[in-house]
């Protein structure tokens, strides 16, 4: 059973903006009780799909770096280990290299964190965090790695933890627009647990994890990346294969564990790899660029 965070109306940092988001959300609310066009959608070209956007890059960033302080502080910090902490970011700068792989202001930015979790994440300001259980899970394979990485980008591609917000916050704002919002201490910036867990950090914070679609979106972006970066895409099947041994089909492991199951996950990426042109695109380059 997943902890219910509070809501993220009540933390200060998540609305010191509040009257311009307010104002968005009010808008979107009477669009869509008229039927009109939502002027918060916005087209993401790599999802095939348009989104909720009601809150900006820069907020967001503001966010991140609250979030990425405190699960930081809440991991041990980062693991002393600069042969590893190295492969991270020789990985992230392959992965980043390739066509569609996102481009955060401050750079994708990896880092080996100390705690003993099979988990990792990635926050929108480009920090993304990889336990060192996770490390050890997959016994320093650099294809599963990357598979992993190549997830966790696939979410910021996706602009998952900006829809996740604006979805959060168009129901927040529901009740706002009644003028039955809490109160929030304005012009602070505390961090809040609610933030985390509307960014998507899911068990590292004890919150709800990105959604099942988020979930798959990322597979497949992860899945184009590491197979365009060169490595191994089968190795996704390896990874499942092992976690749904060690840990059965539903989870049992903070990593993903609200998430789809690992059998399906496994599934799913197998077809990709049979069916989906741009998978197999992917994979075709991955091997030119190995034997090159």
């Amino acid at each position: 059973m997943t902890r219910k965070s509070a809501s993220p109306l009540a933390s200060p940092a998540y609305l010191h903006r509040r009257q311009a988001i307010l104002s968005a959300g009010a808008g979107v609310l009477t669009a869509l009780a008229l039927g009109l066009p939502v002027g918060g959608c916005a087209q993401n070209e790599q999802l095939g799909r348009s989104q909720l956007i009601l809150i900006d890059d820069e907020e967001l960033e503001r966010m991140s770096d609250l979030a990425e302080a405190d699960i930081r502080r809440r991991s041990g910090g980062p693991l002393r280990d600069p042969a590893r902490q190295r492969s991270l970011e020789r990985m992230a700068g392959n992965l980043s290299s390739v066509e569609g792989a996102p481009q955060p202001r401050r750079g994708f930015r990896p880092e080996l964190l100390a705690d003993r979790q099979v988990n990792a994440f990635v926050l929108p300001n480009g920090y993304s965090g990889y336990f060192d259980g996770m490390w050890g899970f997959v016994g320093g394979s650099q294809d599963e790695m990357a598979i992993i990485m190549g997830h966790e980008m696939g979410h910021l591609t996706g602009r998952h933890a900006q829809e996740r917000v604006s979805q959060q916050l168009a129901l927040s704002i529901g009740v706002a627009v009644l003028g039955t919002a809490a109160a929030v201490n304005r012009g602070t910036r505390a961090y809040s647990p609610a933030i985390g867990a509307a960014l998507g950090l899911g068990a590292a914070l004890g919150g709800a994890a990105f959604s099942r679609s988020h979930e798959y979106e990322a597979d497949r972006l992860g899945l184009i990346y590491a197979a365009r970066a060169g490595y191994e895409p089968q190795a996704a099947s390896r990874f499942w294969d092992r976690m749904e041994a060690q840990h059965g089909r539903s989870g049992g492991v903070s990593f993903l564990s609200t998430h789809p199951s690992h059998g399906d996950r496994r599934e799913r990426l197998a077809a990709l790899m049979r069916e989906d042109p741009e998978v197999r695109r992917a994979m075709e380059q991955g091997r030119a660029r190995r034997t090159a």
